[in-house]
This record gives structure tokens, C-alpha cells and sequence, in this order.
């Protein structure tokens, strides 16, 4: 559940703090040790499975890495996740989307069919519905095996479910029965193939 107000902003200040200090060693280190910071970023990669495609060439990410952009991406990560509000096992929220034919629906409408993302997509943030619906139609130009919806531009899908930059759920019936590590680092996708080989067996 949810922090109260001032404990959140406790936290909220602390997380700042942390991300500042991450940022700059992480910016220092990169300027006086290139190549060692290129492996131990490659490495983690390689863990998750970011190096496996060869569209997400490790020249254009390793780069942004401790930029100002990478600060304030981060920070907005943080903080959402502090205000996590799913539990396994728990009710998923079934938020406000958006259909690609601009209909509004609910998270649970279209969950029930499954979901799977085989690729990842280099998209811009947007400001306004109709941005995040034209980057959907890249998505969409791939060929999904999954329907695919966008959140509303309040974001309440993606604040509820805490899913910044990414994460995994199996949710069955309006359960969560399966609520995966953020990513792109420390989430597992043979974990989801694990509880749905065992859910469907």
C-alpha cells in the first residue's frame, strides 16, 4: 500500500539523494575508466538479455548512461515505484487504456487474452494521446501476438502497476498472480514463461 504523505516525501528526498550520488560516481567513473564501466554495463546486459538483439546495439544506450536525462528518467522510476500500490496476490487495478482506434476500455479488457513482448521499441515520451498513439502503431507494425492498448495520458496504469521503464505481471481474473522485478535489469521474462507453463499444464 501506499506511504502516508509525509513519510513519502521523507523517502521522496532520500531517493533524490541517492539517484544524485548514483549519477555522479556513475558519470566520474565513466570520464576516468571507459572501458571498465563498458564491461560492467555490457555484463549486466547480457544478464537480462539486452545485449541479445541486434537491433539495441550497446553504442546507443552505454552513451546516456549518467547524462541529465538519465538523472531525471531515473528519479521518476524511483519515485513511482515508491508508490507501488499492487501485491501478489492482490486485486490488479484495472485502469483506464486506450485502444488504437481511440476507444477507452479498462486494463482487465483486454488482459484476459494474454500478453507477450518479444521485442523492445525505441519510443519518445509523448505529449499528448495522439503521440503515444502513433508510437503504439510501431508496435503494432510488428505484429504483436498480444492486443494492444496505451495508457491514458495521466498514466494511471503505469503508476498503479509500478511499471516504469517495464515489468512483467501474470494476471488471471483480476489476480496478480506473478509481479516480476522493474526492468530492463532485473526483470526475468523465463519467470513468466515459468507460471504460465505451470498455470496452463
Amino acid at each position: 500500500m501506499g506511504l502516508p504523505q509525509s513519510g513519502l516525501w521523507v523517502k521522496k528526498l532520500w531517493v533524490l539523494l541517492e539517484v544524485a550520488v548514483h549519477v555522479v560516481v556513475g558519470k566520474v567513473l565513466l570520464i576516468l575508466f571507459p572501458d571498465r564501466v563498458k564491461r560492467n554495463i555490457l555484463a549486466m546486459g547480457e544478464k537480462t538479455g539486452m545485449t541479445r538483439n541486434p537491433h539495441f546495439s550497446h553504442d546507443n544506450w552505454i552513451p546516456t548512461f549518467f547524462s541529465t536525462q538519465y538523472f531525471w528518467f531515473v528519479l521518476k522510476v524511483r519515485w513511482q515505484r515508491l508508490e507501488d500500490t499492487t501485491e501478489l496476490g492482490g486485486l490488479a487495478p484495472n485502469c483506464p487504456v486506450v485502444r488504437l482506434s481511440g476507444q477507452r476500455c479498462n486494463i482487465w479488457d483486454f488482459m484476459q487474452d494474454g500478453w507477450a513482448f518479444k521485442n523492445n521499441m525505441d519510443i519518445r515520451n509523448h505529449r499528448n494521446l495522439q503521440d503515444r498513439l502513433q508510437a503504439a502503431h510501431l508496435l503494432l507494425a510488428r505484429s504483436p501476438q498480444c492486443p494492444v492498448v496505451v495508457d491514458t495520458m495521466q498514466n494511471q496504469s503505469s503508476q498503479l502497476y509500478a511499471a516504469l521503464p517495464e515489468r512483467l505481471y501474470v494476471i488471471q481474473e483480476g489476480r496478480i498472480l506473478f509481479k516480476g522485478k522493474s526492468g530492463p535489469w532485473n526483470y526475468n521474462p523465463e519467470e513468466v514463461r515459468a507460471v504460465l507453463e505451470k498455470l496452463y499444464s
